[in-house]
Formats: C-alpha cells, structure tokens, sequence
C-alpha cells in the first residue's frame, strides 16, 4: 500500500527528488526554452504528438505487473525524475564529458564516438538514481527486482519524453525552421513510431530490475547482479548510440538486442514474482489467513474487479477493497526492500482477520471463485 502525502514529505528523500526535478527543469529550460520561445507552432506540436504517447506509455508499463500496477504517484514520480532530474542534469553533464573526450582523443574521435561513451554513463547514472531516490522516499514501493523493472522503465521512459522533445526542436532547427509542424511530424515518427521499441525505457528497465534485486535482499550475488545489469544497460545504451548500423531501415536490427535484453530481464524478475506470490499465498492458506481459493482471486485483476461487481456499493465495497489491499501487502511483505518492519506481517494478518469480520458482519456475500 502506498504512503499518503504527508508522509512522503517527512522524508528527506521526497525533498532530495522535489529538488533534483526542479535543478533539471531549471538546467532544461535554460538549455531548450529558448528554442521552443522561437519556434510555438513546433513546439506545440510536438508536445501535442509525444504527451498522449507518454501517457500511453505510462498505462501499458503499470499494466505489465501480474497481479496490481504500481501506485499511480509513485509511478509518476519515477517518470517525473527521468523527464526533470535525469534529463535536466544529462545536459551539462554530457557536455562535459565530451569536451574532456575532445581534448584528449581529438574533436574527429569525439564527434563520431563522444555519444556512445558519455550518454551510456551519465544517462543510466542518472536515471537509475531515480529508482533509488524513490526506494528511499518510499521503501514499500520497491520491493524486488519487477519493482525496479517497473520503475526503471518509467523513469527512461521520462527521459525519452523529454529528449523526444529535445529531437523535435532540433529538427526544426536542422530544416531551417521553415516548416515547424512538419519537423515535429518527422522526429514523431522516426523517435517514437519507430524507435520507441528499444529507447531509454528499456535500458534502464534492465539496470532497474537489477538494482531492485539488491534492494529487495543485500546479498553478494545481489551485488553481483546489480551490476551487472547497469553494465549491461550502458553497454545497450552505447550500442545504440555508436555510429554502427545507422540509418531508419536497420533500427530495428540495432534495436531488437536492447528490446530483447528489456523483455528478458522482465520475464525473469515476472517468474521471481510470481513463485515467491504462490509460496507465500499456499504458506498463509495453510496458516488459516487467506481462505482457500483467495489466492486465485488476488492474482487476477479481472477477478478482483469481478467480485466488486458482486457487493453492494458502499460500506461492504470499501471493506472488501480494504481486505484485498492488506492481503496483498502481506503477500509482497515477504519480497524484502529497504527499511523492512519485521512486525508489519503479523500486524497485516491482524489486520486480514478483522476486516474479514467486519465484512460478514457486513451481510456481504463474498463467494471465492
């Protein structure tokens, strides 16, 4: 279950991510805000093209949980950091860093590999330090790595937002500014239409699930696999930005192996999920805490939404949501994260037996399917 508002802002991780996505935005707006004052038709645009393909992207990475999506806060938190933070801090970054590669390989070495050298450190960094902040913000929020998965991919998919709208602006420029809506039709279609498959989102929804597999459990091999999927996601993000395979007809053969690493990493941290979800559902129906059959019901949005449909609206529906919402806290409880309660499990499966009373004393017929 997620933290109410008040209790976000008490940590100090909530003020240290308030902070970076204003840094960024202020750094963006000096960078870019000049060019988009310049040219409001393109600019519009393509904010008008690239925010319902932010927002349906949002919908389909929450979708991708099994069980429940991300709270939709958190999940906006993640994309906020990636399009602010990461982004506005990128900028000067990667600048610097290629003025360094510049001076000391040559301007001809920088302008064809600078890209692929600089953005793969400072842009995974960045943007993987947003599933991090928000672990410390709100540490229920990542739990294993299909959390990390999640949120990694939300914050590259803030960041692809923003430097989607970056190319827009470019574009413009590159074809004398002649033809604003036209520029942002062309950089819509080449950035998202044909290369959204394998963008920012991917790369760091690898380094992402890695990173949550260290904070579900601290273990060696959890060290080990945390960085080993940041190396992997910077190696992806060089991949696709070295000056190999170019060209829009071979994007999609440089950008299957990035897609493929995304969906891999989420199979297996899906598969982790999902076992540890069947263990802990058998162990509490054992224990008397979930009735049998429940478990069926939790794992499947469909027959949680079914089951609503069958209480009256009201008093009864607001206990049913509230027993369904605990039981499933109890069942990721077990998955580990940061600041761990050891108590919170006995309190949870307190909290499944009272809530259970008041539902039958309630009159609501509640039938297990």
């Amino acid at each position: 279950m997620g933290m109410t508002g008040g209790a976000l802002a008490r940590r100090p991780a909530f003020w240290l991510w308030a902070a970076a996505c204003l840094l960024g935005a202020l750094i963006a707006l000096r960078g870019i805000g000049g060019h988009a004052a310049a040219f409001p038709t393109g600019a519009v645009a393509g904010l008008a093209l690239l925010a319902p393909a932010l927002a349906t992207g949002v919908w389909l990475l929450r979708r991708l949980h099994p069980v429940r999506s991300p709270p939709l806060g958190y999940a906006l938190a993640a994309v906020a950091w990636g399009g602010l933070a990461a982004f506005g801090t990128a900028l000067p970054a990667n600048a610097a860093f290629q003025g360094v590669l510049g001076k000391t390989a040559g301007p001809g070495f920088n302008a064809a590999w600078g890209a692929s050298i600089a953005a793969p450190v400072d842009e995974e960094t960045l943007k993987l330090l947003g599933v991090a902040v928000l672990a410390l913000m709100a540490p229920a929020a990542v739990r294993g790595p299909l959390d990390g998965w999640s949120y990694g991919a939300l914050a590259g998919l803030g960041f692809q937002f923003a430097e989607n709208f970056l190319y827009v602006l470019n574009t413009i420029i590159l074809t004398g500014a002649t033809h604003d809506a036209n520029a942002a039709f062309f950089s819509f279609g080449s950035r998202v239409v044909g290369g959204a498959w394998w963008s920012h989102w991917a790369m760091t929804a690898v380094g992402g699930a890695g990173l949550g597999c260290l904070i579900g459990r601290l273990s060696r091999a959890h060290v080990t696999a945390a960085v080993s999927a940041f190396v992997l996601a910077m190696a992806l993000h060089s991949w696709w930005d070295a000056p190999v395979l170019s060209g829009l007809a071979l994007m999609p053969v440089k950008g299957a192996p990035i897609l493929l690493a995304a969906i891999v990493a989420y199979r297996l941290s899906r598969r982790r999920y999902l076992s540890h979800f069947r263990r802990t559902v058998h162990a509490e129906t054992a224990g008397g805490v979930l009735v049998p059959g429940e478990g069926h019901v939790l794992a499947f949005r469909k027959w949680r939404r079914k089951e609503q449909w069958g209480v009256p609206v009201g008093e009864s529906r607001r206990l049913l949501a509230r027993l369904r919402a605990a039981e499933l806290a109890l069942i990721e409880d077990g998955l580990g994260g940061l600041e761990r309660d050891p108590l919170a499990a006995e309190r949870l499966r307190t909290d499944i037996r009272a809530l259970r009373d008041d539902l039958k004393a309630s009159g609501a017929n509640v039938r297990v399917v």
